[in-house]
């Protein structure tokens, strides 16, 4: 599960700014990248799919980690998919305080009877 922290750091990042001229957009490649580290690939694979060295590959990563605030792979993955939400449902999250865990409520992850 996901810590609340990745999750806060994450929707921070996207809503940086109300402004939509201020917001940050990644770029082509950032997306690219965004979505194979989503897809849990490691540098070298990725770096194979992309046709650049492993050291590109951090290069963005770590561009890419500066750029949104980040500090991990995990809240990289969190910025990609809250990018491809719409933005009705990028908009409700940015706005919300916080979402429930498991712990908080168990049988949200678990199928009715």
């Amino acid at each position: 599960m996901l810590g609340c922290s990745h999750q806060a750091k994450a929707r921070e990042a996207l809503a940086m700014s109300s402004d939509p001229k201020d917001l940050i957009t990644p770029t082509p490649r950032e997306r690219e990248l965004m979505m194979l580290i989503a897809r849990g690939m490691q540098n070298k694979n990725i770096a194979y799919e992309l046709s650049i060295s492993e050291n590109t590959v951090r290069a963005h990563i770590g561009n890419i980690m500066r750029k949104y605030r980040l500090q991990n792979r995990t809240q990289i993955a969190i910025v990609f998919a809250l990018h491809a939400a719409p933005s009705s449902l990028r908009r409700d999250l940015a706005k919300a305080e916080r979402y429930p865990t498991a712990t908080q409520n168990p049988r949200a992850l678990t199928a009715p009877d």
